[in-house]
């Protein structure tokens, strides 16, 4: 009786509930890059902003985030309302909101790494490099933990449905 349809609801919660924090963290992260592109030019001068705004496309890159970790909470709790209710459209409806993160994530990330191999910036200082990265590793992480989510929620959908 281990794969009863209890378990398999009370897992999916589970994984639910670690895409809610994904979420979560999603928003808490893009909210911080924020707060400080909104302070940018204040602390950091207009030559590096300019570079840092707009030339690497981390102010777009923010501005979808903060819509793709609101988007998170939104079909997390979609997905415990259909995992709940035992409706399993609303369970595999879930799965448009991870193939549009790993899909955004995977072009901002090939086409930060593609600039960062050509050397594309027209200067190198500690301050965009140490961006570059902190962009880069959380593009990285944020893409594993939803492609891993993703993936269980597939066995576990199959499961339910």
């Amino acid at each position: 009786m281990a794969c009863s349809l209890r378990n398999i609801i009370n897992f999916g919660l589970l994984l639910a509930v670690i895409d809610l924090l994904h979420g979560v963290a999603t928003c808490a992260f893009y909210g911080y890059q924020f707060g400080v592109h909104y302070r940018c030019h204040s602390i950091y001068g207009i030559r590096w902003c300019e570079h840092y705004l707009y030339q690497s496309d981390h102010s777009v890159r923010v501005n979808i985030g903060i819509a793709e970790g609101v988007g998170c909470l939104f079909f997390s709790t979609i997905l415990i309302i259909g995992l709940c209710k035992r409706k399993p459209l609303l369970t595999w409806t879930w799965l448009l909101k991870p193939i549009a993160v790993i899909i955004v994530n995977a072009f901002f990330l090939s086409r930060w790494l593609v600039q960062k191999s050509r050397y594309y910036h027209s200067f190198l200082d500690r301050r965009s490099y140490d961006q570059k990265n902190t962009f880069t590793y959380a593009g990285i992480g944020l893409t594993l933990v939803q492609f891993s989510v993703m993936l269980f929620h597939l066995c576990i959908n199959g499961s339910f449905t």
